[in-house]
């Protein structure tokens, strides 16, 4: 009887670690904003493999945390709104972004007045918005650290309904 109790209690744990396993490594983000159309629409979910650096590639679709990414001349981005600091932590916005340059790659031109012309730093990535009117992104930035970057988008998300 132990025995069947045992085996009945390991098949369970099974599927249960499978599952935080699953969502550990996987995320729902929602799309806001224009700054990736056409490719994404605003209010459209997006899956994410979190930290899978590993996938990252010039053209693929990223996640972005921005804490810490400075403008020239200005204000951290997801830092304190205008007018003093914040009254609470809220967690910071993440960014939909597309990797334009990985370390070593050349520095594509729509960033060169921001970062000199020649190669992407090492520890560093490029990320260029689609839609180039409505983004904040590495023409204001520079490189980025490429520890901010989060997960990598493999797919849309569609709801049935």
């Amino acid at each position: 009887m132990r025995l069947f109790l045992v085996l009945g209690l390991a098949a369970l744990a099974a599927p249960v670690a499978g599952l935080v396993l699953l969502r550990t490594a996987l995320s729902v983000v929602v799309v806001a904003g224009p700054s990736m159309s056409p490719a994404l629409r605003p209010g459209q979910r997006v899956l994410v493999l979190r930290r899978g650096l590993a996938r990252l590639r010039a053209g693929r679709i990223v996640v972005v945390a921005p804490d810490g990414l400075v403008p020239a001349g200005g204000a951290p981005a997801g830092g304190a709104p205008s007018g003093g600091a914040p009254a609470t932590r809220r967690p910071a916005r993440l960014l939909v972004k597309r990797l334009a340059a990985l370390p070593g790659e050349p520095v594509p031109p729509p960033v060169r007045p921001v970062l000199p012309a020649g190669t992407v730093p090492g520890g560093h990535v490029v990320l260029l918005g689609d839609n180039p009117d409505f983004s904040t992104d590495s023409r204001l930035w520079g490189a980025v650290p490429a520890d901010r970057v989060v997960g990598v988008v493999l797919d849309r998300v569609r709801l049935r309904g």
